[in-house]
């Protein structure tokens, strides 16, 4: 079996969706269409507290994903599903559980969605 030891703890901090680690911070945020997205990653380049952070991404998502199912000859390859924009990748995101899926210090985030009836639901 995978053994995974982080004596000191993770290496990350996480406060609400801010991610901090290393000199790395960013947003994490969820929705339905997109699944993950990342927001205001920076990068601190000095280690003066009160110096301003290099910007690196604004935004980042995965709008839309190209998987070419089956085979692969040139007279398929216009023959794909597009995921997100056909189902959503969020609303096609699975639960994950500690131990199971991921092992170590790990956090997750719940993604919170609605039904096509406009009912809660989150994922966890």
């Amino acid at each position: 079996p995978l053994e995974i030891t982080q004596p000191s703890g993770p290496s990350f901090r996480v406060q609400g969706n801010v991610v901090t680690w290393q000199n790395w911070r960013l947003v994490v945020g969820f929705n339905a269409r997109e699944g993950l997205t990342l927001h205001n990653v920076t990068y601190a380049t000095s280690p003066d507290p009160d110096a301003a952070p290099l910007p690196v991404l604004y935004r980042a998502s995965l709008s839309e994903m190209v998987v070419p199912y089956g085979d692969p000859a040139e007279q398929q390859a216009r023959k794909n599903a597009f995921d997100a924009g056909e189902y959503g990748i969020g609303m096609c995101t699975n639960s994950l559980e500690l131990g199971c899926d991921c092992l170590g210090h790990i956090k997750y985030f719940d993604g919170e969605v609605c039904t096509s009836r406009g009912e809660p639901v989150t994922i966890k």
